[in-house]
């Protein structure tokens, strides 16, 4: 019954439109800013914003219950996209006209160069006649192309208690924490706003799109510092291969600041040793240091962790200045020094 449901709602829903349209009726939509950076420089930056059919989803509020959590994470997957939608999108001085939105709804544009810093305004109206969506006006970060710092932090178990080492109980936060129930450890907001100042900062994780201001309103809250978050689509990505999801998104960032070295935090709970590792086997020259937030009962001298400072709680990096240089790992069939 359920399938034959999600078969018919569609054709309801188009239905319904065409009801409204003849009508003179407006149907109402909504758009965001996902996420995003501008270059200064000559590399490309990135826009990701979205496209929706209906209303945005109600603020949760603190004290909420349980079952009223759960709805409220429902209805963030519920995307409702609006697919093939005009828009006109002005950066900064320049303008781009006819964008449209794909089939999820998403807007991808990356001609975004040569921005002053620190920050360039974004704003995006929809243009199809169907519709009645407010415009969105937002902020991206601009980084310097210069040669530097910047970080790459995975999110869950490294910076937020999530309890992705232990599934039924991730499910379980990710059904009923709003972002008023989300945990980050002791130290963590303070650790990284004292190392990443005034770098170019971004946040990844494996967790959907749906999420995003869940995340974005508890670190805006919390302290700490502001960064671009790199989500994933589920409809798109891959949903548990890790390396393959997580490495396209370094990958972007690395050619869009080729001149960057770059800190890097993770955890040990799933692939975060094995994608920075490939990291620094790959561009060693280009990594400064890996933190390796240890929420398994591995030893720190396991293979996994070679090259990488380990640590158990963020109050360990807490006198941390300048990070110490990464190190590759040995060669195959070669011993440590």
């Amino acid at each position: 019954m359920a399938c034959i449901l999600r078969r018919l709602l569609p054709l309801v829903l188009s239905v319904l439109l065409l009801s409204a349209c003849k009508r003179g009726e407006l149907s109402r939509a909504w758009l965001e800013v996902c996420s995003g950076f501008a270059i200064a420089g000559s590399s490309q930056g990135l826009l990701v914003a979205r496209a929706h059919v209906g209303d945005p989803p109600a603020a949760p509020q603190p004290g909420e219950s349980s079952l009223k959590r759960i709805d409220q994470t429902l209805e963030s997957l519920d995307s409702n996209p609006l697919s093939d939608a005009p828009l006109n999108i002005v950066i900064g001085n320049r303008t781009w006209s006819g964008v449209r939105s794909n089939a999820r709804g998403y807007i991808d544009l990356e001609d975004l160069t040569g921005f002053p810093p620190p920050l360039v305004r974004v704003q995006i109206q929809l243009e199809d006649p169907r519709y009645q969506a407010a415009p969105i006006v937002a902020e991206l970060p601009v980084y310097d192309a210069k040669p530097g710092l910047a970080i790459i932090s995975d999110i869950d178990d490294t910076l937020l208690d999530s309890g992705v080492v232990h599934k039924a109980k991730m499910v379980e936060n990710a059904l009923v924490r709003s972002t008023w129930e989300l945990q980050a450890f002791p130290a963590a907001a303070e650790t990284l706003r004292r190392i990443g100042a005034g770098l170019p900062l971004f946040y990844i994780s494996g967790s959907p799109w749906g999420f995003r201001k869940r995340i974005e309103d508890y670190f805006g809250r919390t302290g700490f510092p502001q960064g671009t978050f790199l989500l994933k689509r589920f409809s798109s990505e891959p949903l548990t291969d890790q390396m393959a999801y997580k490495w396209q998104h370094i990958s972007r960032v690395l050619s869009a600041l080729p001149q960057k070295r770059w800190i890097l935090f993770g955890d040990s709970g799933e692939s975060d040793p094995e994608i920075y590792r490939r990291f620094l086997t790959e561009y060693p020259d280009r990594v400064e240091a890996i933190y390796m937030h240890m929420v398994t009962p591995e030893p720190a001298s396991s293979p996994r962790f070679a090259g990488m400072r380990t640590f158990a709680n963020w109050s360990e990096l807490a006198s941390l200045g300048k990070a110490p240089p990464a190190t590759a790992p040995p060669a195959a069939g070669t011993a440590p020094h």
